[in-house]
């Protein structure tokens, strides 16, 4: 029976798989490219699709059930993608890709010939993305349909390993999506006798994925707040990871915390901030027409000084001055709300 911290890793990382399929839908395009060459343009409409598929078509008597894919997609409203995140090197995923697959292809791609009657099914470009190193995961995975007529077909289904990538590859291609499972690169390390993980390395290695995230930002690929969504994820990667070995965790928290709040929390203070400042802004105008007031009235009252009509006045000026400040302030904080929810 699996232990607790091996279910919660398992869970982790079909959550961040799907964390990312869900909120960074566009970023799946250069994984898709990387699989099948098949270049996209940046702003080419992406859609999720259900990835639960009724089994009711298998067997109409049998309770009905469903099955559950990780990611499926429409690509320019003609090309449909199915993706799977695989941890472990299985032998018999071909099998339920097959499964899925036809599934799939009976819920959205059945076309039927009005004149014939005859019925097509379009399975979709299916993928498996292995975050894990593992040398003896193939190129492709493959299995041989052979129908009661004699006649054959090969089902194949190409793989990508993430950890066959390096940063270089990463930051060219913009793979950014395999970015949060980089940190398996050093899982093989950890309990080894002889390759022990030098903390500098680490360091350095994660200095190296955050230059490659703010130079995405800084070509328009990805937004501020993607940006930070992918380091909070890195962190929850680390923290698996490194449960055993928190000395490490440490040392990728020193790079990435000082870069980044949760997105939520920035926002939260963001809010807050401008709301503090208005409630100001308002208390300096009433300041303001009291400044005024006390001019005026002080003009009227011969018996004051000429010292204190002067410091009244200067009083008038400062106040205006706060004003303005206050105000260019807060449109300072408003935009960069604007930034963040944008």
């Amino acid at each position: 029976m699996p232990t607790e911290s091996v279910i919660i890793g398992q869970r982790l990382w079909d959550e961040i798989t799907k964390a990312l399929s869900l909120n960074m839908t566009h970023r799946l395009l250069p994984v898709i490219r990387e699989a099948y060459g098949k270049e996209y343009p940046p702003n080419t409409p992406i859609q999720l699709l259900s990835t639960v598929h009724s089994t009711y078509l298998d067997n109409p008597s049998q309770k009905l059930s469903s099955k559950l894919m990780d990611i499926s997609v429409l690509v320019g409203e003609t090309d449909y993608y199915h993706i799977e995140s695989q941890m472990d090197n299985d032998h018999h995923m071909v099998i339920r890709m097959i499964a899925y697959d036809l599934h799939f292809a009976i819920q959205h791609s059945t076309a039927e010939n009005a004149a014939t009657r005859e019925i097509t099914l379009h399975f979709p470009h299916s993928l498996v993305i292995y975050p894990q190193q593992n040398s003896a995961i193939p190129d492709k995975l493959q299995c041989r349909l052979i129908f009661p007529d004699g006649s054959q077909h090969i089902y194949q289904v190409p793989t990508v390993r993430i950890q066959t990538y390096s940063l270089e590859d990463i930051g060219e291609k913009h793979l950014d999506f395999f970015i949060p499972f980089t940190l398996l690169h050093f899982r093989p390390r950890l309990e080894s006798e002889t390759d022990i993980l030098p903390a500098e390395e680490l360091t350095d290695f994660i200095k190296r994925l955050i230059v490659i995230l703010q130079a995405e930002v800084e070509e328009g690929i990805l937004t501020q707040l993607e940006c930070n969504d992918y380091i909070n994820l890195l962190n929850k990667a680390s923290a698996h990871i490194f449960h055993k070995y928190p000395a490490y965790h440490e040392e990728v928290l020193k790079v990435t915390e000082p870069l980044i709040k949760l997105p939520s929390v920035e926002l939260r203070e963001l809010k807050e901030a401008i709301e503090q400042n208005k409630e100001e802004l308002v208390q300096t105008k009433e300041e303001l027409s009291l400044t005024k007031e006390d001019l005026s009235l002080t003009k009227e009252d011969l018996s004051l000084t000429k010292e204190d009509l002067s410091l009244t006045k200067e009083e008038l000026v400062l106040a205006k001055k706060e004003l303005s400040l206050k105000n260019a302030y807060i449109k300072e904080l408003e935009q960069k709300l604007a930034a963040l929810q944008s």
